[in-house]
């Protein structure tokens, strides 16, 4: 529109009306691509829906680590306090470290010797008062030996 410095009213409405418009498109266009970046709102029903799959992928990896102890002879109880993010690698460390443990803390025999040193032959060979003695000093001994 060209400028002229006799204006109706009305040509002076219309110039910033069409001023009006173009700087409304302006930043509509703006709005609009600034929207596009913002995340999508899900819905309740999407985010329940998304908690239930979540929970339906944890049961069914703690059913899998669960067959994979019971696999390898291990307590399958233990899935529900074990969390592993890649079964097939992670399965064969718990394993190993589980097993590990579990040998290292068995019950491993120590060579007791009897307290007096005394064995069943030489149990038949003491005399009364040396039995006698034993039995005072050591009577689950005594008793073994009878």
């Amino acid at each position: 529109m060209e400028w002229k410095e006799n204006l109706t009213q009305e040509e002076y409405e219309k110039a910033i009306q069409g001023a009006e418009d173009r700087v409304r498109t302006e930043y509509s266009k703006k709005i609009k691509q600034l929207e596009e970046k913002l995340p999508v709102e899900k819905s309740e029903r999407e985010i329940e829906l998304e908690q239930k799959e979540k929970e339906l992928l944890a049961k069914e990896n703690e059913y899998k680590l669960r067959d994979a102890l019971a696999e390898k002879e291990l307590p399958s109880q233990l899935a529900k306090f074990l969390k592993v993010e890649d079964l097939e690698t992670d399965i064969d460390e718990v394993v190993s470290v589980l097993n590990q443990y579990l040998l290292n803390n068995s019950h491993k025999p120590v060579n007791k010797k009897n307290n007096d040193g005394v064995t069943k032959d030489q149990f038949k060979k003491m005399s009364y008062a040396e039995r006698m003695k034993l039995e005072n000093s050591n009577p689950e001994l005594y008793k073994k030996l009878i």
